[in-house]
């Protein structure tokens, strides 16, 4: 990763246990607010948002989609589910859900709403065969760049011209299933989300 454009900052809550995490993520100027959790009651808050924010522009909705899965399984298990729209990103450790809320699988099978990320096919899969999640709109972002195939890394670098941006192979093959995650692992996927949301919306 490349730490002299990109950082991360957890915001403490003053000792109060709270039912999630919160970042801001800077992203070669760029910053992303993120929101890890494992909690149902958040994640349809944070979607409500979303909603109420963007309800003028609900029939053409973008929304930067990936997952990540457990690495101690022979068979992929999704662990978390990342969504970005704009500045907003939620990080839903779905693998921990006390359950799974109806306003996710009807905004995950909105036709009209677009989910975009790099080579997700097999995201969604993992998302259908554990938790029965459908994902209606689906776009790889490489064929969308002329790029079928490329990495985040080398579409982030050629195409926004944000260079340094690394997907580290010891950061993807961690823990994703541990309650807690690091501020490595949330900046690890922060980064690839805010790559596909500033390639779709190049102002946010």
């Amino acid at each position: 990763m490349n730490e002299d454009n990109i950082s991360i900052h957890e915001h403490y809550s003053g000792g109060v246990r709270l039912p999630r995490q919160m970042f801001t993520v800077n992203v070669f100027g760029k910053r992303v607010y993120a929101t890890v959790t494992c909690r149902s009651s958040v994640v349809k808050k944070w979607i409500y948002k979303i909603r109420f924010e963007r309800r003028f522009k609900k029939d053409r909705l973008i929304v930067g989609l990936g997952v990540q899965w457990c690495p101690n399984l022979s068979y992929r298990v999704a662990a978390t589910l990342q969504l970005c729209v704009g500045r907003q990103c939620l990080v839903f450790q779905i693998i921990h859900a006390n359950n799974i809320p109806r306003i996710l699988r009807t905004f995950l099978s909105d036709p009209f709403t677009t989910f975009v990320g790099v080579r997700n096919y097999v995201d969604f899969d993992m998302l259908k065969n554990k938790y029965n999640l459908y994902v209606t709109r689906i776009v790889e972002l490489g064929s969308m760049a002329n790029s079928r195939g490329a990495s985040m890394e080398t579409m982030a670098s050629e195409i926004l011209g944000f260079h340094g941006i690394k997907k580290p192979e010891f950061i993807g093959r961690s823990r994703w299933d541990d309650r807690g995650l690091t501020k490595d692992q949330v900046q690890y996927v922060n980064e690839q989300l805010k790559s596909v949301s500033v390639f779709l919306f190049a102002s946010v």
